[in-house]
């Protein structure tokens, strides 16, 4: 089985939105945070389809080798940024490098805590968890919605800010049936969005293409869902 890394960004994008709607925040902060979804696990492409497609335990070396992802995904967007105009990528490095910390201190890669992570990472990581708890891996079936739910209320505190992980509660339970399709079409809502043109629509692209998605091996209270979410 091969995964998507565009298609996890697109999802967790669109996620994402809907959880800086729900919590008050409007226009380009929120735009801005989404798009910054899209390219989080952008490192994934340096690492190999075997490791993150293993549908067995990870070894302790194999974690120490997913786990640099967030590193090699900042580096990857950083390399290929503009100067420091309204075209910054500076908010898709920090969410890159950031989305595995957690509230507690007990993520990675630096065990940043609570308002020390930056918020848009803080964000992300929650719909990054939701999307990849509910979609399939070669390494455990799709949950349903009611659990990730649980899993999110029941890591509120500890891996995730309690506002946020509330907001993304509030939002799974009001879910459309068919939002993963409305999600995979993320890019064309956001075309819609950026009266400008878009120039901030090159933030949607996965730079080097797709490759394999979503992978974790974070420790916590469900070791299935963490074992679903790096």
């Amino acid at each position: 089985m091969s995964l998507d890394i565009e298609l996890h960004g697109r999802r967790t994008a669109w996620l994402t939105a809907r959880v800086c709607q729900e919590m008050g925040m409007t226009g380009r902060e929120m735009l801005d945070t989404a798009l910054a979804a899209a390219t989080h696990d952008v490192g994934k492409l340096d690492l190999s389809q075997e490791l993150l497609c293993k549908p067995a335990s990870l070894t302790d070396e194999e974690r120490t080798a997913i786990r640099r992802h967030c590193l090699l995904g900042a580096r990857r967007l950083i390399a290929a940024s503009c100067e420091d105009t309204p075209d910054s990528t500076t908010l898709s490095v920090a969410v890159a490098l950031s989305h595995h910390e957690w509230w507690d201190g007990r993520g990675y890669p630096f065990g940043l805590s609570g308002r020390s992570i930056p918020r848009g990472a803080r964000i992300v990581a929650v719909a990054d968890v939701f999307d990849a708890l509910t979609n399939a891996r070669p390494y455990k079936p799709a949950w349903p919605i009611a659990h990730a739910i649980e899993h999110i209320a029941c890591s509120s505190g500890t891996q995730f800010e309690p506002e946020i992980a509330d907001a993304m509660v509030a939002i799974a339970r009001t879910l459309p049936a068919d939002w993963i399709t409305r999600a995979e079409d993320w890019t064309h809502g956001a075309q819609s969005l950026w009266a400008d043109g878009g120039h901030r629509q090159r933030s949607l692209r996965v730079p080097g293409g797709g490759g394999p998605g979503p992978r974790s091996d974070n420790g916590g209270p469900c070791k299935v869902a963490a074992n679903a979410a790096l």
